[in-house]
């Protein structure tokens, strides 16, 4: 398993621990985030405080890669996943998604996009 493989790993745990206090190393200072339904999201804070607003209802999340294909390089990631969490008093189960990701030279996310 490669370095961008290994950074899903580490999202993962993001997502799970909706502890956000990593996304700064994670992410390039002038990384891009697009995602369905938002405007882009331009810079590592504003990524980090995105991510932070959007884990901030949900409890219990459980992560789960379906899917993991690295390019030969590294620089390249996808990832076919699914999100369960309880928010509102609901338990939300298995909600598909797919991630894709460019890394720079120091294996920092430039592009992701989401999809749902």
């Amino acid at each position: 398993m490669g370095t961008a493989a290994e950074f899903w790993n580490r999202m993962s745990e993001v997502y799970a621990s909706a502890d956000t206090s990593d996304i700064p190393n994670l992410y390039a200072n002038d990384a891009l985030y697009l995602e369905p339904y938002n405007p882009p999201h331009r810079g590592n804070l504003l990524i980090q405080a995105y991510l932070k607003d959007w884990l901030g209802g949900k409890e219990e999340v459980a992560v789960d890669a379906k899917k993991v294909i690295e390019s030969e390089d590294g620089t390249e990631l996808a990832v076919e996943w699914t999100i369960s969490y309880t928010a509102g008093g609901r338990r939300w189960n298995d909600l598909p998604r797919a991630s894709f990701y460019g890394f720079d030279d120091e294996g920092r996310v430039v592009y992701h996009r989401d999809y749902t």
